[in-house]
């Protein structure tokens, strides 16, 4: 019997970024507290101490001056709002980035996530559907929630957060989404560039999708990641962001899908994955060939079946890995078409899908 579960809505609205922090981090205290439990163990299996981790997170503040002013005023008023130093802010919005290097210790990398896009070529009432699979740390996904964003200027934005963060995957009222999924490249390198969070939530700030392309392509990331961005206009893109080159996907029969594995250039990937008994590029695989077998017909309805699906089960599309890294924890759809997003918090086989209007 699939479970009702409705996750916490945060509202936030001002044409100031500070103000917008400051709305947000008081409304969300206590997760920030759970959260902060949570990723100071993570950091301690990588080899480091919560203060390190903090110190690593405020070398990007200068650089973030600079490059996004705008977004590190309103992750300064998350601080305020929420009565935390900015340090720990920004350890939430650059935990993506610090954790993908290890300390003197042994440690491995899940797989996380499985992406998608779906144009107007391949949906039944020609409408553009983008989303993903979201396979995280379970700490995570007990403490997430859905962020409502008005910036006053005719930009708004629904997505989906973790405590304190900018933005995970959402989309906005100029009919843009995004989603990602982690990348690892042998050439990735500790250093500091736009973090992933920020990113993501300068896409959602953008009023088409070719302005969001042009973001991303400038990009010059020190750690790789996929961003799979959709528009209502019925275009859809894929970019493998890494430190060699920012690598540019299309759709095929109005389809496509991205796992955890760099396709364009393979003899960079590193990824190790955690179940070797399964290659960690399947899951983005089956769901491309779920999805192109009804290519021209696919509903809002098939592609939640699709992201149900449990083929190379336990480390499936939906995951159920259940350690204490990985599972999936909210699976969603982007309908930008239609002005809203709908989202199962945990496992999509066992929890329902609700609705969150933009």
């Amino acid at each position: 019997m699939m479970k009702n579960r409705r996750l916490r809505e945060i509202y936030v609205k001002s044409s100031d970024p500070f103000e917008r922090g400051r709305q947000h981090g008081a409304q969300v205290q206590e997760e920030i507290a759970r959260v902060c439990e949570g990723y100071r163990k993570s950091f301690e299996r990588k080899g480091y101490t919560w203060e390190e981790a903090q110190d690593m997170a405020m070398e990007y503040v200068p650089y973030l001056e600079k490059e996004m002013p705008e977004l590190m005023e309103e992750a300064k008023g998350i601080a305020a709002g929420a009565g935390v130093e900015l340090a720990v802010i920004m350890v939430l919005n650059t935990r993506y980035e610090l954790l993908k290097f290890k300390k003197n210790v042994n440690s491995y990398e899940n797989s996380e996530c499985t992406c998608y896009a779906v144009t107007s070529e391949a949906t039944k009432d020609g409408e553009t559907i983008g989303g993903q699979n979201w396979d995280n740390a379970p700490f995570i996904g007990e403490n997430l929630y859905v962020l409502h964003i008005d910036e006053d200027n005719g930009t708004r934005i629904v997505g989906l957060t973790e405590p304190a963060q900018l933005l995970r995957s959402g989309m906005n009222s100029h009919g843009i989404s995004v989603n990602c999924s982690t990348l690892l490249s042998v050439k990735d390198v500790r250093g500091i560039a736009v973090p992933t969070n920020f990113m993501r939530r300068r896409i959602m700030q953008c009023r088409d999708l070719e302005e969001a392309k042009t973001l991303v392509e400038r990009l010059k990331p020190c750690v790789s990641i996929n961003y799979v961005m959709a528009s209502a206009k019925g275009d859809a893109v894929v970019y493998e962001t890494t430190p060699v080159e920012n690598f540019r996907l299309v759709p095929s029969a109005g389809v496509i899908t991205q796992g955890n594995d760099i396709q364009v250039d393979p003899t960079i990937d590193r990824f190790m994955p955690a179940d070797k008994a399964h290659h960690h590029h399947f899951r983005g695989q089956r769901l491309g060939y779920l999805l192109r077998k009804k290519s021209g017909d696919i509903t809002a309805e098939y592609i939640q079946e699709c992201l149900k699906d449990h083929y190379g089960y336990p480390a499936s599309v939906c995951n159920h890995a259940a350690d204490e890294n990985l599972q999936t924890i909210a699976s969603m759809l982007y309908c930008v078409n239609r002005g809203y997003a709908l989202i199962a918090w945990g496992n999509p086989c066992e929890t329902a899908y609700e609705k969150y209007e933009l």
